[in-house]
């Protein structure tokens, strides 16, 4: 029986007779650090929590201990993805944490099953030969990545002649993921994470403890489940940048594509509001309006669009001025949900249109050489090149967690997607909309055949005290 997140069925102290006993946690100077003080531990748990003969595996920590002498409280943090590292989190931005939540309190987290240090080791690709092998068919002149913003007739025609391509790939991305981890697939879900977390806080700060957790996009998911599977642990609970729940537990991941972007649109449009004539606005000029302003990125973009040449993106500062539309869309997407809009990709944007339009200066400002391109050729990737991509990212991790977590009937095409694709562009973002098969992991999850190990199986039997923190 699959676990129906609000339409709740809560197994208490169920099919495991005992909890497995906390541990002692070492830490130790973190070697490399951004924030001064971090300390880097591991701990071991069980592969199966309902069999601990099928093995151990690592789970990677970090904290930023409290800075009072009395320690007031811990939280622990996730700060989304599926995939994105904990503890890379608070040795870069702990500090920034701390000041918020306050100097009395731990900032901990930890790396997710699958991510940075933390096992199982899922493998994807054997090397950047491999990893181009297989996401460049997705790119170039007549394949899906080629497409615009998919409102006029023959840029729906040429995307719909990409659905037997995209299919292959999905079917390509299932049976990959199977041939190199196995059953390995069936252990890096939401619920497995969770009942990790509750032995991290046995483990670090006593048996029994309140989990206090803090998560951001699919952190909300994490602290949503907590909630659900161990409500008598739950302490202090913050959720920001809510990924709906009930969604993502109980419906078809492809039935709710548009959730995401339901207001990118307006946050585009808050964006341009801010940027128009001023001075810190790398777009702007002092005679820009909003209207002005979406003018011009529509004017980007269509651009792009209409030069591609067909060649793969490059991701490099001169090959972005070869970027189809497809990659520049997602740059902006990605620059409004990270709010880097106003930084150097700001600056990127900017210096795209002074490329489109022959121009050399824009309002006087200089784009400088070297900017970082937070974008990646394969779908969910964010990252500039093979040799950056950390092991989650170039494995897709989070394809693992977000489709194996997924309610599917097996009734979904990849034509029903893109037909869903085609509508979503054409009432809901006519800039974002037509981004789902390169930009959505959940667009292939309808070929996952690897779910997750049910989850009666993994509350096994967890105790509770009142205590402080």
């Amino acid at each position: 029986m699959r676990l129906s997140i609000f339409g709740l069925f809560i197994f208490s102290a169920l099919e495991s007779s005992r909890a497995l006993a906390p541990v002692s946690v070492t830490w130790s100077d973190c070697p490399q650090t951004i924030t001064p003080g971090v300390q880097c531990a591991t701990v071991q748990v069980p592969l199966d929590w309902a069999d601990e003969s099928k093995g151990m595996i690592p789970i990677a920590l970090s904290r930023l201990p409290a800075k009072t002498p009395q320690r007031e409280g811990y939280m622990f943090f996730n700060p989304g993805g599926p995939g994105g590292s904990g503890t890379e989190f608070v040795q870069y931005l702990g500090g920034e944490m701390q000041a918020i939540i306050g100097t009395g309190w731990d900032v901990i987290s930890w790396d997710p099953r699958g991510v940075g240090g933390s096992g199982p080791n899922i493998t994807l690709f054997s090397g950047e030969t491999d990893y181009d092998a297989f996401w460049n068919p997705l790119y170039g002149k007549g394949h899906v990545g080629a497409h615009g913003n998919l409102t006029i007739s023959s840029d729906v025609d040429l995307f719909m002649t990409q659905v037997s391509a995209f299919d292959g790939v999905a079917r390509s991305l299932n049976q990959k993921m199977i041939e190199r981890n196995g059953d390995l697939l069936k252990y890096v879900g939401t619920c497995a994470i969770v009942r990790d977390l509750v032995y991290l806080v046995d483990s670090v700060y006593g048996q029994g403890n309140d989990v206090n957790f803090y998560g951001i996009s699919y952190g909300t998911v994490i602290a949503t489940y907590l909630t659900q599977m161990f409500p008598d642990r739950v302490g202090r609970v913050l959720i920001d940048g809510v990924l709906d729940p009930e969604k993502y537990g109980n419906r078809i991941p492809t039935k709710w594509m548009e959730v995401d972007i339901y207001d990118l649109d307006f946050t585009l449009k808050s964006w341009t509001e801010a940027c128009a004539g001023s001075k810190d606005c790398p777009l702007s000029t002092r005679y820009d309006t909003s209207s002005t302003l979406l003018t011009k990125i529509d004017t980007i973009l269509n651009t792009a669009y209409e030069r591609y040449d067909g060649s793969i993106p490059v991701l490099n500062i001169s090959g972005v001025f070869k970027w189809p539309y497809d990659n520049v869309a997602s740059f902006i997407q990605g620059g409004l949900y990270f709010g880097m809009l106003t930084d150097d990709n700001g600056q990127l944007l900017a210096a795209l249109e002074q490329y489109q339009s022959n121009s050399t200066r824009l309002s006087g400002k200089v784009v400088p050489p070297n900017i970082s391109i937070p974008i990646g050729r394969s779908p969910y990737s964010i990252m500039p090149s093979y040799d950056t991509l950390p092991r989650e990212t170039l494995n897709n991790i989070a394809f693992a967690v977000f489709c194996g977590d997924a309610v599917d009937d097996g009734s979904t095409t990849t034509e029903e997607i893109f037909k869903e694709t085609v509508r979503i562009s054409q009432s809901t973002s006519r800039i974002f909309g037509s981004l789902f098969p390169t930009s959505s992991m959940r667009t292939m999850c309808h070929k996952w055949t690897s779910l997750r190990v049910d989850l009666r199986r993994l509350i096994s039997w967890v105790t509770r005290r009142d205590s402080s923190v």
